[in-house]
């Protein structure tokens, strides 16, 4: 629709504001599913890999809240 209404700019941007959800989202839900009861104690997540995950969600939760008030300091009067 972006581009159909002579917008590329904001196509590449929601390109990129989508593509940047994924990786914590992907973190979050790595670390939930293999921890969970279900999940046979071979195949669970060990302590490296939760600490790799939860360091990679909490990165990129912080830069996209970063992000998102350097861009809505201007509309607040920041």
């Amino acid at each position: 629709v972006l581009f159909l209404l002579d917008q590329p700019i904001g196509l590449i941007l929601a390109y990129g504001v989508l593509g940047s959800l994924f990786m914590p989202f992907l973190a979050l839900t790595l670390l939930g599913l293999l921890n969970g009861r279900r999940v046979p104690r071979e195949w669970a997540n060990k302590l490296p890999t939760n600490v790799l995950l939860g360091i990679t969600a909490l990165l990129f939760i912080v830069l996209g809240v970063q992000q998102l008030v350097k861009a809505l300091a201007p509309v607040f009067g920041g």
